[in-house]
């Protein structure tokens, strides 16, 4: 947004120069990304007049004037423009100065055999058009000697200022005005306004000439409206088109650009109808309907739905409501009586309406992030002194003013304590006092511990004490707060229980993942409806989308990482391994959470395509699969040293997008975590060609679980015997299930036990029988104490054999 330094000293004094302002403001919160100084390329331009013009003696197509450049000064100065003529006010470069356009400096030479000191200009060479007939005509009253600069408005200081969502406030020349008011505790001028102060006095009432109705009260809060008849369209006189043009503003007509002023100057969007062309002389707010058509005032024709609101007259629509006018009731030059509508709209139903029509104006860019609700009135009346002035006409005596849905002033109480916590400094109270005070804060009342404010309507993005406490350190000055250690991290170089919460096991597991060839993956923690239903039929909206797109707080990391996954594929990247530590999100009614929303880490790790990324000449390509996946699992258990942690079958329909081959890691009895392969229906969905493996961990529900305590165990130096068992079980049985009892049954000598072994099927049946499988373990067994003897290891087997045949039915295979 463009600001300009002369605007913005009528509503306040400061003699800051523009890098000190430029400090001040970012640190206000408000990053200036440029300043311009559009006079300075003007530098030695002057307003002349021509005062005399003859025929070049050896030139055709040349003419030697004379020029009045000031001060008495008279310069001989050969054009070639055709349209230069005596009596003219003229654009001078005079000698040493530099032509915008072209680059060239200015100096005193022969052309032809004829002296020339400077140079007339076009708006072209000035820089200030594309192209030019020829010399630029001044106004007739353009003082003679005046620097080009001050005639053309062009000495002034531009801001470019990004202004940051939450503070709409500042989407004016006031509210930058106010900012600064505050930071240097002065006084802050706001244009008065002041209808039919004896001038054209008109005794009628707006809704003599105009009926406002609002049926659709959901999404408009407020509808002002003024009436001026009689006026007279033509162009802007030269301040304002000046004023519109230093802010990058195009001027239309003075009606017209009356309403953008007004727009940059109190930041409230206001549009202007032709009364004549209202039918019905009314005006309705509803909503359209569902495929009506409708030509904005850019020319396109719009398609519009059942929840867009529009402003309309007794027979059709004539403006999307806060979002742009209609053809159908624009201003144009024959216009005569106006109607000026200034209206508060529902934000979120704005830039939903805008999102989908895909318009992106300045009105629609303020009303979805919120205007203040008591500058309604105050800048239709404004719109209407203005057009007044520079159109002429009458004003209708009342104004029409209806409320919908009332905004009283938010309140909040404020803390002392609380401010010098979170700030990490001792600001006295009645400092905190004056500091919202100069914000425009009123303090409705104060004690020794806390005082209760009110909030100015002006501030959308004030709600809470947290919010003004920001706003205290923020006019305080963050640079006038002394960077202090305050963490309270245990240095003694062991973590207490409760450091060991705070630090889970997720940057553990992301520095395993990247070890192992991962890469990490960062996405929104929204996603779109579609995706989120596979998980909840009531999905947690947000209440003002950025689009339907991501609508939805995630419930689950899987969408996201698909959505990557699809992505990737898309541009040729099949082989992928990914893992990423984020939140999700579910609706709860316990009451330890916050609104109702149960935010959970969780670390999902995703494989796709093969497990080598190029092909080698030693071994053949091997696509990632199921226990690719369950390695993930049993990995995250190893890095985080789970005690009594297990491997389950899970049920695909707990864990939605898996498909029925997938496991759970059980800890107390509790599923914290899941590995499989992703349906095929999910993959359709996602659009995703290929088979997906992941593997999840909640990471907030195991931050607390006891994990295995690490110690160093030194490497035995005895030899270590090995042993195969295969067993003949049911084909039900999980070979996992086993594998546990394994364990259990063999003392501290046994170190190992594996799955090397499956053999089931149809070829399996003639052997082991119907109904059944053979399941070979190798277990290895080692002591740091001596070394092993047949005896010792036989006594551990048997023990295994009796415990599995006892327990599954198993008998050993020869």
């Amino acid at each position: 947004m463009l600001i300009s330094q002369n605007w913005l000293k009528e509503f306040v004094d400061f003699s800051a120069s523009p890098e000190e302002l430029e400090r001040i403001l970012t640190m206000l919160g408000l990053e200036v990304e440029k300043i311009e100084r559009p006079g300075e390329k003007l530098r030695n331009f002057v307003v002349g007049e021509v005062l005399t013009k003859e025929k070049h003696p050896n030139a055709d197509k040349l003419s030697v004037c004379t020029v009045d450049v000031g001060g008495g000064v008279v310069n001989t100065i050969v054009c070639g423009a055709p349209n230069v003529a005596a009596g003219q006010k003229v654009p001078i470069a005079l000698n040493g100065a530099v032509v915008p356009n072209g680059g060239f400096t200015i100096e005193k030479r022969k052309l032809r055999g004829v002296e020339s000191n400077g140079m007339i200009c076009s708006k072209a060479e000035l820089g200030l058009a594309e192209a030019s007939d020829g010399i630029w005509p001044l106004e007739e009253n353009a003082p003679v000697g005046e620097e080009l600069a001050k005639y053309l408005a062009l000495d002034d200081v531009l801001y470019e200022i990004s202004i940051t969502p939450n503070r709409a406030d500042c989407l004016s020349h006031l509210g930058i005005a106010r900012e600064i008011a505050a930071y240097f505790s002065v006084p802050l001028r706001k244009p008065e306004v002041r209808i039919n102060a004896g001038v054209n006095e008109d005794t009628s009432r707006t809704n003599e000439h105009i009926q406002i109705v609002i049926d659709d009260k959901e999404t408009c809060w407020r509808f002002s409206a003024r009436v001026v008849r009689g006026v007279k369209i033509a162009p802007s006189p030269k301040w304002l088109q000046d004023r519109l043009n230093a802010c990058g503003q195009r001027p239309i007509n003075n009606v017209v650009d009356v309403t953008n002023y007004v727009m940059l100057e109190c930041g409230k969007p206001i549009h202007a109808f032709d009364l004549d062309k209202v039918a019905g002389k009314k005006l309705v707010v509803k909503r359209a309907s569902e495929g009506e058509k409708f030509r904005t005032l850019d020319g396109k024709d719009r398609v519009l739905d059942a929840e867009m609101t529009m402003v309309a007259d007794a027979e059709r629509s004539s403006a999307v409501g806060g979002i742009m006018g209609g053809e159908v009731s624009e201003i144009s030059d024959a216009t005569v009586n106006v109607c000026i509508e200034s209206a508060v709209w529902k934000p979120a139903s704005i830039r939903r309406t805008a999102k989908k029509l895909g318009i992106s104006s300045d009105a629609s860019y303020r009303f979805e992030r919120g205007v203040d609700y008591e500058t309604s009135l105050y800048a239709a009346e404004r719109a209407a002194q203005l057009i007044q002035e520079v159109a002429g006409g009458m004003i209708a005596g009342e104004a029409t003013d209806i409320i919908a849905v009332p905004q009283p002033p938010k309140q909040a109480t404020m803390r002392f304590a609380r401010a010098t916590m979170l700030i990490g400094k001792d600001i006295a109270p009645d400092e905190q006092k004056t500091l919202l005070e100069r914000l425009g804060c009123v303090i409705l009342s104060y004690s020794t511990t806390e005082m209760l404010v009110q909030i100015p309507t002006y501030r959308v993005d004030v709600e809470t004490e947290t919010d003004l406490i920001e706003e205290i350190a923020r006019l305080h000055g963050y640079d006038n707060i002394a960077p202090a250690l305050v963490s309270r991290v245990n240095l003694s170089g062991e973590q207490t229980p409760k450091q060991y919460q705070a630090l889970p096991f997720g940057v553990e597991l992301l520095a395993f993942f990247r070890s192992n060839g991962f890469y990490d993956v960062i996405t929104q923690n929204m996603i779109d409806p579609k995706a989120a239903s596979f998980f909840t039929s009531e999905p947690i909206r947000i209440a003002n989308p950025l689009g339907e797109e991501l609508s939805c707080m995630r419930p689950s990391l899987l969408p996201s990482m698909l959505r990557v996954i699809e992505r990737n594929h898309r541009y040729g990247q099949k082989n992928l391994r990914l893992v990423e530590l984020g939140a999700t999100f579910s609706a709860t009614k316990e009451p330890s959470f916050i609104h109702g929303i149960r935010e959970e880490q969780y670390v999902c790790a995703a494989l796709t395509g093969n497990v080598t990324p190029h092909k080698n000449w030693d071994a053949p390509e091997r696509p990632f699969d199921f226990y690719d996946a369950k390695g993930l699992l049993e990995s995250m258990m190893q890095v985080c040293g789970f005690a009594d942690a297990t491997l389950r079958t899970a049920d695909s329909n707990v864990h939605p997008l898996f498909s029925a081959n997938c496991i759970e890691l059980v800890i107390g009895g509790v599923a914290v975590g899941v590995a499989g392969e992703i349906a095929p229906a999910a993959l359709k969905a996602f659009d995703v060609g290929m088979p997906v493996f992941a593997a999840l961990l909640n990471i907030s529900r195991v931050a607390s679980v006891q994990s295995k305590q690490r110690k160093y165990t030194s490497v035995s130096p005895y030899p270590t015997v090995q042993r195969d068992l295969a067993f003949v079980l049911e084909t039900s049985v999980d070979a996992g299930k086993v594998q546990d009892l394994i364990w259990k049954s063999a003392s501290e000598i046994l170190r190992e036990v594996r799955v090397f072994d499956v053999f089931q099927g149809k070829h399996a049946v003639q052997t082991i029988g119907e109904g059944k499988k053979s399941v070979a373990f190798g277990l290895e067994f080692n002591s740091t104490e001596k070394t092993l003897e047949d005896a010792d290891v036989e006594t551990q087997i048997n023990t295994i054999v009796e415990r599995v045949k006892k327990e599954f039915g198993a008998s050993l295979r020869g």
